[in-house]
């Protein structure tokens, strides 16, 4: 491997001493060095002879062509036949055209020798688009093809008898990268999705949705508790440490990654150990994406999760997560382990002879392309592998990846796919899963070893609700600590959970069974008659005596679990108390509590806090006061609600209370759940509207509007033309975009940060059509977060990222989320893109800071003379800010207050602007 040598000569009084430096080798110098031949199709055997796997564990074929092609996704029914999705139109060559053919479709596996292998397939459902998920259910099989999701029927000869769309799947996304996917059927009973932010249940053939958080990219998975794991292309591991549907309306205050708990990345090694040469990376190009030996470094193409829940790999291996990386042929190992609430994963890597170290399973071959793992009937790790020379979908191709493509051959999809099994050596493996027929079969399977077991048999109890399960089923005592837990829930599924079995499992000896108890019960407090049989209703009380019980597991959930309860029974001042003294999880918890209350409680606390208040208790108030403007948007009469919040605010008299209040509703402002909300008539806190607002007044004032207001939001209207790009610019944000940045543009944990508020976005349209058009790539500081990865640039994809189709995104950014800027002119993208032809690496901070740029602030800029006394102030851009003062006195920073409005600690200025945003002259405060 070449290296970069540098000669340092340092001199020293008695002569000369020569030191040797090492560097890395540039991406074009590792690229340089790399002579990688060809990849041919290898045969399934062949294919199996690449893989390196950890000690003691061996892969098994289950499946090849022309049983199976282009497998992206799979399920079992009850008697272990695999249901597998064929995404056979993906990429039928570079440019992904022909995708819409209707080729897809949908294969039955059967093992019908039970000699571990399939031998038989048989289609299911065929003249599918680009299928992508599925779940085997008692109700049907569910499929997700964008823009449906179809309910079969299965008949005698295992044929989709009939099928009916029940909702939507994926819809409105064009790029299959960035599409829902997952059909996870939970221990809640609710089936959740990866790049989704809703959840589905089937209740009598219908269904029923609600929303959830945004979660992950590709798989997603659940262990045992039932919390979900997910993953972004970049990051390995992320996960719910508590349930995060509890925090709908915190989220919308929180900016990217700041709720606890929830969206936590797991991984502690965030990188790739291949056991092959990566020239083939998509983004090869960019600094740190390879290393020095030319192997893969950065994950670039994660895809999947399985959570091990079986038993045939032994004892210490539950619970563990096995995440693919299907740029890097790999599949990684992570080992969980739990303190109290707190997961964290340890990257396990495996002793490589050539290499040094390794991941769990590696392979040679450049098309093993691992898109997902799951546990399987039998208890082992099975893997999807789509076999094929191009993962990265058309719409992201670079210009390297197409060049080495069509060097090395790799461009034909062929009809090839494969589904693996690793199997721990020396243990039994069960070629058939267990019968789940009588009801004394599903009993004895909710206890079983195996996850996949335990789930089906729960799915089949809530679909079927046999009552003469329902006594054995509130019997607890008889089941496992799993069992216990699965019982609960199948109560809960179907109807049957009552106040007595409720009262014993909050009292159980396993703090988990008390989770979930604490979590299932719910239920019984949001029906009519929950008492039965004679036992008293379900008590409050029982539920606040678990916020102080040992366990941090179950005081967190009775804190949650009291958000469900009917609002008029709910302990506002214990929750309060709960929220003033606790941790940052804690006082989340005590949030999510007060929803539907917050005004209310927000005024009990501002009325218990002094004028003087202590960080923690600052933070607090401010927390609230978020919470408290979001209910604004939720109100049945948001007129009245924000006039009563504002009149809270003026009541408080100035100082850290005051503050604390106007800091909390300017951030719940910047959420794009709250829009602006409009009174009834102008607020007297906003009566000096001339000018000069109080610091804190003049940051909230944007989020309100009234009749006959004179400026709402301080932006003009935009064109018939720009209006229509700007409505165009939406739909390929969605499409592209919002996979990285988030759909409300708050940013991804881990992927890529905000873009609302950000400068990047507002301030120049030179930085901003380069960024997009090349890219941009870290360090660079965003919100007070500092992010260090590589957004790749889309300007060679001129389908998409036209010079039309550029300004419609970019005048979106410019009006989305609060913002009220400029809208981008095509010709201004025609420019930039014709100036940056030869420009290939994305841009760094320091490049886009080195460029003379038209900025936002640049038309505030001048020298302003004051009338009648003649004295001149200067205002002068430094960067992103704005800078006043006399000539003689020096420059002060100003703080970017509202539309206009900056203040210093000297003077406010209000700037006037005409209809063509031209600065007319300015309104000043001095004082």
């Amino acid at each position: 491997m070449k290296r970069a040598l540098l000669l340092l000569l340092v001199l020293f009084a008695g002569g000369a001493v020569l030191w040797l430096a090492f560097r890395d080798p540039s991406p074009d110098e590792i690229l340089a060095s790399l002579e990688i031949p060809p990849s041919p199709v290898l045969s399934p055997e062949a294919e199996r002879e690449t893989f390196r796997t950890a000690p003691g564990f061996r892969v098994e074929l289950v499946a090849s062509e022309p049983l199976v092609v282009d497998p992206v996704a799979m399920d079992w029914d009850d008697r272990g036949r695999l249901y597998v999705v064929e995404m056979r139109g993906y990429m039928p060559n570079l440019d992904g055209e022909g995708e819409d053919a209707p080729v897809g479709r949908v294969v039955i596996l059967e093992d019908t020798d039970l000699d571990g292998r399939m031998d038989t397939s048989r289609v299911f459902l065929d003249g599918l688009v680009l299928p992508r998920a599925i779940a085997v259910l008692p109700e049907g099989v569910l499929i997700g093809e964008p823009p449906d999701l179809w309910l079969c029927e299965v008949d005698e000869e295992d044929r989709c008898a009939r099928r009916r769309r029940v909702g939507s799947y994926a819809e409105g996304r064009s790029n299959p990268e960035h599409q829902e996917n997952g059909l996870l059927p939970a221990l809640d009973n609710w089936i959740y999705n990866a790049r989704s932010d809703r959840r589905m249940r089937l209740i009598d053939g219908e269904l029923v949705v609600e929303a959830t958080p945004y979660r992950g990219q590709f798989g997603i998975a659940q262990d045992d508790a039932g919390r979900l794991f997910y993953n972004h292309n970049s990051g390995f591991l992320y996960a719910d440490e508590i349930p995060a549907d509890y925090f709908l309306r915190q989220s919308q205050a929180a900016t990217a990654g700041t709720l606890e708990g929830v969206n936590e990345s797991l991984a502690t090694d965030e990188e790739v150990h291949g056991v092959r040469l990566a020239a083939g990376l998509n983004r090869a190009y960019v600094a740190g994406t390879l290393r020095p030996d030319g192997r893969q470094r950065i994950p670039t193409g994660v895809s999947g999760v399985g959570i091990l829940r079986g038993d045939q790999f032994g004892p210490g291996w539950v619970g563990d997560a096995f995440v693919p990386e299907s740029a890097g042929s790999v599949v990684a190992h992570f080992r969980l382990e739990e303190d109290g609430l707190d997961l964290r994963a340890e990257h396990v890597l495996y002793e490589d002879p050539q290499w040094g170290r390794r991941e769990f399973l590696a392979s040679t071959d450049e098309r093993f392309r691992p898109v997902d793992a799951r546990t399987g009937p039998d208890g082992s790790l099975w893997v999807i592998d789509m076999y094929r020379g191009v993962i990265q979908h058309a719409q992201f191709v670079s210009d390297h990846l197409r060049e080495y493509v069509e060097t090395h051959d790799l461009e034909p999809p062929g009809e090839t796919g494969r589904i693996w099994r690793i199997v721990r050596e020396g243990r039994e493996i069960a070629r058939t899963p267990p019968p789940l027929e009588t009801i004394e079969d599903l009993l004895e399977a909710l206890d079983a070893p195996n996850g996949w077991v335990r789930d089906r048999a729960q799915r089949r109890l809530v679909a079927t609700a046999p009552p003469d399960a329902v006594p054995a089923l509130r019997r607890l005592r008889d089941f496992g600590a799993n069992g216990r837990r699965h019982a609960l829930w199948t109560l809960r599924g179907s109807g049957h959970l009552d106040v007595a079995t409720w009262r014993r499992a909050i009292d159980d000896p396993d703090p988990a069974v008390r989770v979930a108890a604490l979590r299932a019960g719910e239920s019984l407090f949001s029906s009519a008659g929950a008492s039965s049989g004679g036992v008293e209703a379900p008590t409050v009380r029982e539920i606040v005596a678990k916020l102080d019980a040992a366990d941090e597991r179950v005081r967190i959930q009775a804190l949650l679990s009291l958000s469900r309860v009917p609002t008029d029974r709910r302990p506002i001042e214990r929750i309060l108390a709960r929220g003033r003294d606790g941790d940052a999880l804690t006082r989340q918890g005590a949030l999510a509590a007060l929803a539907d209350r917050e005004r209310e409680a927000l005024a009990m606390e501002n009325d218990r806090l002094g004028d003087q208040l202590a960080e923690a208790e600052r933070t607090w108030l401010e927390s609230l006061a978020a919470t408290a403007q979001l209910g604004v948007a939720t109100a049945e009469d948001p007129a009245t609600a924000g006039a009563t919040l504002l009149d809270l605010v003026a009541a408080t008299p100035e100082g850290d209370r005051r503050k604390a209040l106007l800091a909390g509703i300017r951030t719940a402002q910047r959420s794009p759940a709250m829009g602006r909300v409009e009174l009834a008539m102008a607020h007297p806190l906003f009566a000096e509207e001339e000018i000069r607002l109080e610091t804190g007044v003049e940051e909230i004032r944007r989020g309100f509007t009234w009749p006959g207001d004179p400026r709402p939001g301080g932006a003009r209207l935009l064109t018939v033309a720009e209006e229509e790009r700007r409505a165009a610019g939406e739909v390929l944000y969605a499409d592209t975009c919002a996979a990285c940045h988030g759909v409300d543009g708050r940013g991804i944990a881990g992927q890529a940060p905000a873009l609302a508020g950000s400068p990047w976005v507002r301030n120049s349209d030179d930085w901003l059509v380069r960024i997009v058009l090349q890219g941009m790539t870290g360090p660079v500081e965003i919100d007070g977060h500092e992010w260090d990865l590589t957004m790749p640039g889309h300007g060679d994809d001129a389908a998409h990222f036209g010079d039309e189709e550029v300004a419609g995104l970019l005048t979106f950014l410019r009006r989305a989320w609060g913002h009220g800027d400029d809208p981008v002119d095509p010709v201004t993208v025609a420019r930039i893109r014709a100036e940056t032809t030869d420009r290939r690496a994305p841009w760094t901070v320091v490049e886009l800071r080195g460029l003379e740029v038209r900025h936002r602030l640049d038309r505030y800029a001048g020298v302003y003379t004051v009338p009648l006394v003649g004295a001149e102030l200067i205002v002068e851009r430094q960067e992103d800010r704005l800078a006043v003062g006399r000539r003689d006195t020096g420059l002060a920073e100003m703080r970017e207050a509202g539309d206009g409005l900056f203040i210093s600690p000297a003077v406010t200025v209000q700037f006037e602007e005409g209809d063509a945003s031209v600065v007319e002259g300015a309104r000043i405060v001095y004082g």
